[in-house]
């Protein structure tokens, strides 16, 4: 019985593991994942083209562009934009593009995450999904419009993604949660 306990901690950990590896933005064909150094990114995809009060933006091949926030421990936080399908996010072995990807596909593919809406220079929206280890990356999804409704900027092709920490905005009743 003991040794039964043992096999299924070690297979527990083994897909838990798993899926935070999942995780990754692919960008100038290699995989950019949080906690890596800014070396070791800007050995897979090139120089940086700006550096500005914390923020570091690469240029890539596809003329996407990759913006990283950097702590202590690596890479905390990057958004990927841009019109180019050559780059993604992919989570739970699906991939998602900028501007070909809407908060209502992204919806339909995983079921479960947080619509948030608020106003800027017109309509700002996001929809967030906790991933990783115990729920300790969020994958957001922004689009941006003029004056729309919920449904119409739902529609909306999504402006960027990002994968890191983040602050939402907004009511925890516009959740949904895996059952």
């Amino acid at each position: 019985m003991k040794y039964q306990a043992f096999l299924l901690s070690i297979l527990a950990s083994t897909f838990s593991s798993a899926s935070f590896a999942d995780d990754f933005i692919f960008a100038n064909k290699t995989q950019i994942q949080i906690g890596d150094s800014q070396k070791s990114i800007t050995e897979k995809i090139g120089k940086p083209v700006k550096k500005d009060s914390g923020y570091i933006t690469w240029k890539l091949k596809s003329g996407n562009q990759l913006v990283g926030e950097f702590d202590k421990y690596g890479l905390s936080t990057v958004t990927l934009s841009g019109k180019s399908s050559a780059d993604y996010l992919s989570s739970d072995g699906l991939k998602f593009f900028p501007n070909q990807e809407t908060i209502s596909s992204v919806e339909k593919k995983l079921k479960y995450g947080c619509y948030y809406e608020g106003w800027g220079e017109g309509v700002i929206a996001d929809y967030i999904v906790r991933s990783g280890p115990e729920g300790s990356i969020d994958l957001v999804f922004g689009t941006s419009g003029g004056d729309l409704t919920t449904k119409q900027i739902k529609n909306v092709k999504l402006d960027s993604i990002t994968m890191g920490s983040y602050k939402p905005y907004g009511e925890e009743k516009y959740c949904k949660y895996p059952k």
